[in-house]
C-alpha cells in the first residue's frame, strides 16, 4: 500500500490531497493570493502535508506529485519557466525540498498535462488513448495525449502552450511576450481590461459575475463572453488541427457554466475543424476540481 501527497498548484489556490494506492483520502483548499513567491507557497505545502499526514495517522509517504502552470522538465523535475508570481521557482530545488523535508520520490508536471492524464484514467477520456484539453482559467492551459502518450517535445513545452495559439496577429501584448494569444481574449487574468472596454464593471469582475449578469440579460456580460467564448473556439480549433484527437475535453472553475459554452464550442468545432474521418467529441471534464490531483496520483503510480 502507498501512501501519495498530491499537489495541484493553481493561480489562485492550492489543492492538496492524501492518496492511499488510487483512493483519495482526504482533499484540502488552500488560498495561494496572499504568498508573494514560490518559496512561501512551499512553506504551506510543508505545513498542509504534515497536517494531511497526520490526519491520516501516517509518519512518513511514499511519494509527492506536484502539478504546477509553466514548462516544466519532467525528468529532471525542474521547473523551466513559470509566470511572474512564482518566478523564484525556477531556481528552487525541487529534488533536493522532497528528499530533505520528506524523504520521498518526487514526480512534477505541467497542470493542464496533470488534467488530461486524471480524465484518461478516471473521468470523461476514460478508455480513449487521443485525447487533448483545454483548461479554462486564470490562464488557458493545454495538453495532448497521443496514442496513449503525453506529448513533451525536446524542451517539455509540446502540447501544453494551447493558452499562447495566436488568434490575432495584430492583437494585445500578451504576459509571454507574445501578441494575440487566446489568453489575451479569454483568461481571469485580463477580464478588467475587457470589462473595461465593454462598459461594464471593472470592480469584482469574474467569469462567475459575468455569466449570472449574462443569464439575467445584461448586454455587456452577454458581449464580454461571445468574445472569450469565441477565443476558446477558436483554441479548440488549433488544438484539434495540431493533435488529431478523438475527444477535446474542457475543464477549469470557467466550466460552472457549462451550458452555455459547451453549444457554442461545440458549434464551431462541427463547423470549422477540418476532421474528414468524422467529428471530435467535446465534453465537459469528469472530475472537477481534482483531475489534476489523479493524474498525478497516477504519474507517482506509474513513475
Amino acid at each position: 500500500m502507498k501512501n501519495h501527497i498530491v499537489i495541484d498548484m493553481g493561480g489562485t489556490r492550492l489543492k492538496i490531497g492524501f492518496f492511499r494506492d488510487t483512493e483519495l483520502i482526504k482533499c484540502k483548499v488552500v488560498s495561494s493570493c496572499s504568498q508573494e513567491n514560490f518559496e512561501n507557497t512551499i512553506r504551506i505545502f510543508d505545513a498542509e502535508i504534515q497536517s494531511l499526514i497526520e490526519s491520516q495517522g501516517e509518519r512518513s509517504i511514499d511519494g509527492i506529485g506536484l502539478s504546477m502552470p509553466g514548462i516544466i522538465d519532467t525528468k529532471a523535475n525542474k521547473i523551466l519557466s513559470i509566470n511572474d508570481k512564482y518566478s523564484d521557482a525556477v531556481s528552487f530545488d525541487l529534488n533536493a525540498w522532497a528528499k530533505e523535508h520528506w524523504n520521498c520520490d518526487l514526480v512534477t508536471e505541467n497542470d493542464a498535462r496533470a488534467a488530461l492524464v486524471g480524465e484518461w484514467q478516471q473521468g470523461a477520456g476514460k478508455g480513449i488513448d487521443n485525447l487533448v484539453m483545454m483548461t479554462l482559467g486564470t490562464g488557458i492551459g493545454g495538453a495532448a495525449l497521443i496514442e496513449g502518450k503525453l506529448l513533451y517535445g525536446k524542451n517539455f513545452q509540446a502540447g501544453c502552450l494551447g493558452g499562447h495559439f495566436c488568434i490575432d496577429f495584430q492583437g494585445e501584448m500578451c504576459n509571454c511576450g507574445s501578441k494575440g494569444c487566446v489568453e489575451t481574449q479569454g483568461s481571469s487574468w485580463v477580464l478588467p481590461n475587457l470589462a473595461k472596454a465593454g462598459n461594464y464593471p471593472v470592480e469584482g469582475v469574474s467569469f462567475k459575475k459575468l455569466f449570472d449578469d449574462r443569464r439575467s440579460g445584461n448586454q455587456a456580460a452577454a458581449d464580454i463572453l461571445k468574445g472569450c467564448m469565441d477565443a476558446w473556439s477558436a483554441c479548440a480549433i488549433n488544438l484539434i488541427h495540431a493533435y488529431d484527437p478523438e475527444m477535446l475535453i474542457i475543464g477549469g472553475g470557467v466550466m460552472k457554466s457549462a451550458d452555455l459554452i459547451l453549444p457554442e464550442i461545440r458549434t464551431w468545432v462541427e463547423k470549422y475543424a477540418w476532421t474528414p474521418w468524422g467529428k471530435v467529441a467535446v465534453k465537459q471534464a469528469g472530475l472537477e476540481d481534482t483531475a489534476a490531483l489523479y493524474g498525478m496520483n497516477y504519474l507517482l503510480i506509474t513513475n
